[in-house]
């Protein structure tokens, strides 16, 4: 059965049916001279092994052919939707890029407007500061993806202090929670004796950050966690919130691409929908594995553990 999918389907069914023919002919002709003598007998036994084979291989064939069919409208059916969930996210593009650049063409008119106050000057900088920086966020999340479908990603090995690491990811996001009027904290960190490891620290703080930035973007009241610990050989992390949580019948789906344009509830939220994907990715190129616990309407728990080389320590 393997070698025939190598083959392709129309020569292997030609090639099926010719075997089992010609083995069915040279061996039912030699059994029919071996059992019978008689001639009207073998006669008329060869027209029954002829209704026998065409019935025989109609059925082998049926079933066969069935199969070979509903493989290829699984497949019809996963390239529509595939096809259908990359419409929405070029849709979901076209908008999200669109806003940043309003921002920044419109503000940057208004900068040319005589007689502004410096409050109103720092006020558009400001926005044209944030608008730059979503469109930079865009822009990489893009290029994440391209990379990751050409296979042009490569870890890198580098030596981390997994508590700076988790304050830095802490300092940078301080802002986003505060002008959501949530909490953002770090509950549990490596001791200091055992917080270096060798990991790829570009891949690691994407995770982190797409999470966060999920996290942050999802939760409304009360705040979000992080943490990180080292366990033998692997290093776990996770993010948690307490945000609008996600339902049971999309949890399977979480990490897949382009979800969020194609979701009717986050496609409130910004963003392109495909920062999940790019951190399972990540961290399934470091040979780990991620995974999510949620509640609708309580938030969500993000954890992934990578194994990790612990750095020798000298005296």
């Amino acid at each position: 059965m393997n070698l025939f999918k190598r083959v392709r389907f129309e020569y292997g069914i030609t090639a099926m049916y010719l075997v089992i023919g010609g083995l069915w002919i040279l061996f039912s002709d030699l059994l029919l001279e071996l059992t019978i003598s008689d001639d009207k007998k073998i006669h008329n036994f060869q027209t029954y092994k002829g209704w026998f084979y065409v019935v025989i291989t109609g059925i082998i064939f049926f079933f066969f052919i069935k199969r070979h069919l509903e493989k290829l409208r699984e497949t019809e059916k996963r390239a529509k939707e595939s096809d259908r969930l990359k419409s929405a996210f070029l849709e979901n593009i076209s908008h999200e890029i669109r806003t940043p650049m309003n921002g920044i063409l419109g503000f940057s008119e208004l900068l040319k407007t005589q007689n502004l106050t410096g409050e109103q000057k720092s006020e558009y900088i400001d926005i044209i500061g944030k608008s730059s920086e979503r469109m930079l966020l865009l822009i990489n999340d893009l290029v994440a993806i391209s990379r990751l479908e050409t296979g042009e990603i490569k870890v890198f090995y580098s030596r981390i202090d997994l508590n700076n690491l988790l304050d830095t990811l802490l300092s940078g996001f301080e802002h986003q929670a505060k002008e959501k009027g949530i909490e953002l904290c770090i509950t549990q960190r490596p001791k200091n004796d055992y917080c270096e490891i060798y990991a790829d620290k570009e891949m690691l703080t994407a995770i982190l950050s797409h999470l966060l930035n999920n996290a942050i973007k999802f939760t409304s009241k009360g705040g979000v966690t992080i943490g990180a610990v080292i366990d033998g050989s692997y290093a776990h992390f996770f993010v948690k919130d307490s945000g609008i949580g996600i339902p049971k019948e999309r949890l399977t789906h979480i990490f897949d691409r382009f979800v969020q344009a194609d979701n009717v509830v986050t496609m409130a939220y910004e963003g392109l929908g495909i920062g999940l994907s790019i951190a399972k990715a990540y961290v399934e190129i470091m040979f780990g594995k991620i995974w999510v616990t949620s509640s609708e309407g309580e938030g969500s728990k993000f954890e992934f553990e990578i194994p990790v080389k612990k750095p020798v320590k000298y005296n």
